[in-house]
């Protein structure tokens, strides 16, 4: 008699986690395609970590992605506490990145909710 197992369902946290990683593929993508050079994907510091860096002329961006069945609750998901976290690690960023510091920045956040294309929302945080 040959038994066979079962396949157990994928850990909630391994699917979230590549739900985020294609999330961030595909807004990567979609900057590409709106004119945007991605600088950095998952960039990480002590500090936090940064989904997507991107620049457009004499601007860079920080970039929050959110995947979620809906976009009020990718933006509800964003906290002030995570943007504190992002704008950190942004100081670090630019510290960095000497070629960029004529360019100016702000924060936005990108929202991929199934089924539509990517939502962009500019200057998300302001100090």
């Amino acid at each position: 008699m040959i038994l066979t197992e079962k396949k157990k369902p994928q850990n909630k946290k391994i699917q979230a986690y590549r739900r985020g990683i294609y999330a961030e593929i595909l807004a990567g993508l979609y900057l590409m395609f709106t004119g945007w050079r991605v600088l950095a994907w998952r960039w990480k510091c002590p500090l936090g970590e940064i989904d997507l860096v991107a620049k457009k002329g004499k601007i860079i961006t920080f970039i929050e992605v959110k995947a979620r069945q809906n976009e009020q609750s990718a933006l509800d998901s964003i906290t002030a506490h995570q943007w504190r976290r992002i704008s950190n690690a942004a100081d670090i960023f630019m510290s960095r990145q000497r070629q960029y510091a004529d360019c100016s920045w702000r924060f936005d956040a990108i929202i991929i909710v199934p089924g539509k294309w990517p939502k962009r929302f500019k200057n998300m945080w302001d100090d």
